[in-house]
């Protein structure tokens, strides 16, 4: 396109025409931007449909990745002369037969149940519960003495009834984190009270206004509970707790007004169930797309990757924070942007002729919303070893630059992992002139931290969370094109400064993360969890350890690679859901005891929790 608009602007000069250097500049800033929306409307549009992992249309979004890089010059990055990696990662379950729930109260009174009424979580272990004792226990928390919805009752061996998210879980001023809020959280705390049975409600906000019952696919959890767990329409409890003389309304009220449990026995009904002995949970077939510009000169041997991720949430999989909507989730910005910008970063250098310098892989990842799987894949299986990568360029949502006192605020991570970065980012960006809020750790909750722990250096590219984010709002619409184009025009001025310098940058470990959701309230060790404890597919039985951030209270107590953390104050953790929950109940500035599994024994670290 770019070789036909210079041909038309010189057509035009010979004939007398006035444009000048501004109206040039223009011009290709034009032709620039609407290449770029070209581009994210079809990987934001109908026929991919928002690009999840069990669609169909993020195979589309694939092949038009790997046709495009191809159209520019890219040599396939596979040793076979494919575009494509493939790997694998766990699918939705499926029950293999239907469960059963039965609610009897005075008299012989039964209350209808049927799929209507009842769903079973995803995350449910098997069972067959006889004729039950109900407990209804709040919230199901149990953070400390200061809020217990279990302390004065006697759950062992009977059902427990939790209502789902947490007290003020709206409000800014609320007390409780948000990992408590999480479905796995309250299994556990469920489990260790030894409970027979969960049988979820929700609260007022969270089914919505037809009262939305889980979805079995999308409430899992890495592995299965040791109990069943259903989840029960807010009519159907509202039925058994009226002999107690209340509603759910009524406690919801309460416990929000006081910040107080209100927990108690269920009079004069019970519940049995039969939950299937087997799930079935066919894997997924997934690929990273990758394309390569060979380099040339004596640094040709030498690699720098840049890479976003391009899949999303599809018609609402794991991860939308509009849950029950089977809307399309489009992830224009999640990442649509980050993905069209590697799009147009490979096709500005594929354009040069003799270019000198590091080879360049162009890679876009999937499973990245399931855990960071496709980075962790390709860190695992590299196509060109990461001890001969020196940079890695992550761009993961970067469509929406918006004002910030008036101004566009970008940031970047990274930027400690080598010494230097701060000062290059510094330099370029006397040209671009953003308001830069910079990170130096190269953690984070995005594809660069694969690298980043394979002491790789990294940078990561970022515009921030808004409100539409993980929802079915985050449409191309709503992408601020040129504030995209002026970033893609960043990175390849830093690009080209990372594939012809010299002197390789030299990793350095840096603690801390790149905190984009600011909801963890708990203290901070210093963990790498293994890239398989992101991933549900995975029965890993606690939490694998890849490391420990340098000099960090983890390192400190004397936690390593192939550690296996199976207990975090005397609590059972089976996955890492479960451990962010016990986290968030630790004091900050106090000892924790934490067991960790290692070579086939149990070994009790005592960690120094930061203040």
């Amino acid at each position: 396109m770019l070789k036909q608009m210079s041909l038309s602007l010189g057509l035009c000069l010979s004939l007398g025409g006035f444009l000048s250097a501004q109206d040039t500049a223009a011009t290709v800033q034009k032709a620039v931007v609407e290449r770029m929306k070209t581009d994210i409307f079809y990987l934001a549009g109908p026929e991919c449909e928002g690009r999840g992992v069990e669609t169909q249309g993020i195979n589309k979004a694939a092949d038009y990745i790997a046709n495009s890089f191809k159209s520019f010059g890219l040599k396939p990055g596979l040793p076979d002369g494919s575009y494509f990696q493939p790997f694998k990662i766990g699918g939705s379950y499926k029950q293999s037969a239907p469960s059963t729930v039965k609610i009897t109260g005075p008299g012989g009174k039964e209350l209808s149940m049927t799929n209507v009424n009842f769903s079973v979580a995803g995350m449910s272990g098997p069972g067959k519960i006889q004729p039950t004792d109900i407990v209804f226990v709040g919230y199901g928390i149990s953070r400390d003495e200061k809020y217990d919805d279990y302390a004065g009752v006697d759950v062992a061996g009977k059902v427990v009834v939790v209502m789902r998210r947490t007290p003020m879980y709206e409000k800014k001023d609320t007390p409780f984190p948000q990992m408590l809020a999480a479905l796995t959280n309250k299994v556990t705390t469920a489990e260790n009270h030894k409970a027979a049975l969960i049988a979820f409600v929700n609260n007022k906000e969270s089914g919505g206004e037809n009262d939305e019952l889980i979805n079995y696919a999308d409430a899992r959890g890495a592995t299965p509970s040791d109990i069943p767990v259903i989840h029960l329409k807010r009519s159907t409890v509202d039925a058994f707790l009226a002999g107690s003389g209340k509603t759910l309304s009524q406690i919801e009220d309460k416990i929000e007004k006081e910040l107080k449990p209100v927990s108690f026995a269920v009079k004069d009904w019970k519940l049995e169930a039969t939950v299937p002995l087997e799930v079935v949970r066919a894997p997924i077939a997934v690929k990273n797309v990758i394309g390569v510009l060979e380099g040339a000169g004596p640094l040709a041997n030498e690699t720098v990757v840049i890479g976003a991720h391009y899949d999303h949430l599809g018609r609402g999989e794991p991860g939308s924070l509009m849950r029950g909507s089977k809307d399309i989730h489009w992830g224009a910005d999640d990442n649509g942007s980050g993905t069209t910008s590697v799009i147009e970063l490979a096709r500005r250098f594929g354009a040069m002729k003799d270019r000198q310098g590091r080879r360049m892989v162009f890679m876009t990842f999937s499973g990245e919303e399931r855990g960071l799987l496709g980075s962790a894949h390709y860190c695992k299986h590299p196509i060109f070893p990461l001890k001969d990568t020196v940079a890695m360029i992550n761009l993961d949502m970067v469509g929406r630059l918006s004002g910030i006192d008036g101004k566009n605020k970008l940031e970047i991570g990274g930027v400690g992992t080598a010494k230097e970065f701060a000062g290059l980012i510094s330099k370029l960006n006397e040209k671009y002139k953003f308001p830069i809020q910079t990170t130096s750790t190269g953690n984070g909750p995005s594809d660069h931290q694969s690298f980043n722990q394979k002491n790789v250096p990294v940078f990561f590219f970022f515009t921030g969370l808004h409100a539409e984010y993980h929802r079915p709002l985050d449409k191309p619409e709503l992408i601020n094109l040129e504030g995209m184009k002026k970033i893609c025009d960043m990175v390849e001025d830093l690009a080209k400064e990372l594939t012809t310098e010299k002197d390789r940058p030299i990793y350095i470990q840096v603690g801390g993360s790149f905190n984009v959701q600011g909801n963890s309230r708990g203290p901070s060790i210093g963990l790498i969890p293994d890239a398989k404890a992101y991933d549900d597919a995975a029965d890993n039985g606690g939490v694998p350890v890849e490391g420990a951030r340098k000099d960090s209270p983890a390192e400190k107590a004397g936690l390593r690679q192939g550690d296996l953390i199976v207990e975090v104050a005397g609590k059972p953790v089976k996955n890492i859901t479960a451990y962010m929950g016990e986290m968030n109940k630790a004091k900050r500035g106090e000892p924790l005891e934490i067991t960790v599994s290692r070579d086939g024994k149990k070994v009790i670290l005592k960690v120094e929790l930061p203040k």
